[in-house]
């Protein structure tokens, strides 16, 4: 049986009212654990607190208690490894809060080596900067996906700019230089921070603009950055397709995995 932590304590799982959750557009946070460490965990609060400012929502737990709580939730469901979810609504004045392990897909090796395949969806969020559940948007990346097979759905805007995955940040390679959509235009992703602090390591040009679907021959490679995907590969975009390898690529992969274990070093001394 697993167990939640929540504003009232430790309880099972299956007894939490998870409808209240359903009301409003509820602030939210995943967070990947591994062995029993939260991977960057300072930047996924200060994203959480920037989400809730953006919601007008308050929120009065500090750090070191978000923290603990994770810590209390991998004891108390002896899991060291997987994602942690916090979900927090505003129902009149009282917040309401949990963290929950949640079910997750990380890929495969062989999604690493040869590439996903995603599909277009021409969708936008209402505020791209908070990490805020929008049922709607989430109900039609789900069909889609599971009509066409897909990893991952990227969304499209009304001027046919490619500006993020349903669940990831995505980014395009064309020769040596890197394009993203601009922050204003994306859920900001902690991964997606990371690995344009590793770009910017390997002295790589970065380019934040958004990338048009006309513009989609003329792109080398593609790849997904998030919790669960880390930096992922894209083989194929509707009729689109891309080389997994790119020599470019896998620098910038070389370079995310040795900061994830330079984080996870430092945090088990």
């Amino acid at each position: 049986m697993d167990f939640v932590v929540t504003q009232n304590g430790i309880i099972p799982q299956d007894e939490m009212n998870v409808r209240q959750f359903n009301t409003g557009h509820p602030v939210y946070e995943v967070i990947r654990v591994v062995d029993g460490i939260a991977l960057f965990l300072e930047d996924h609060y200060e994203r959480l607190l920037s989400s809730l400012q953006i919601r007008g929502l308050q929120f009065e737990m500090e750090f070191s208690e978000f923290k603990q709580n994770i810590t209390e939730l991998t004891k108390i469901n002896q899991k060291q490894n997987g994602n942690v979810k916090f979900i927090l609504t505003s129902i009149g004045k009282i917040n309401h809060w949990f963290f929950s392990y949640i079910a997750h897909s990380y890929p495969t090796s062989n999604d690493y080596q040869k590439g996903v395949t995603t599909g277009l969806l021409i969708a936008e969020r209402e505020n791209p900067n908070a990490k805020v559940i929008q049922n709607t948007i989430r109900e039609r990346v789900d069909q889609l996906i599971k009509d066409e097979k897909l990893y991952e759905a990227l969304l499209v805007d009304r001027n046919g700019m490619i500006t993020e995955g349903s669940r990831s940040n995505v980014f395009f390679v064309k020769g040596n230089r890197f394009y993203t959509a601009p922050a204003s235009k994306v859920l900001v992703g902690v991964t997606r921070q990371k690995v344009l602090e590793c770009l910017d390591e390997l002295n790589f040009t970065i380019i934040e603009e958004a990338v048009s679907t006309s513009g989609l021959g003329a792109i080398d490679a593609v790849f997904l950055t998030g919790t669960s995907p880390k930096v992922l590969p894209v083989n194929r975009i509707d009729t689109f397709h891309f080389s997994a390898k790119n020599t470019f690529v896998e620098q910038l992969i070389d370079r995310y995995d040795l900061m994830v274990e330079t984080y996870l070093k430092e945090r088990r001394l």
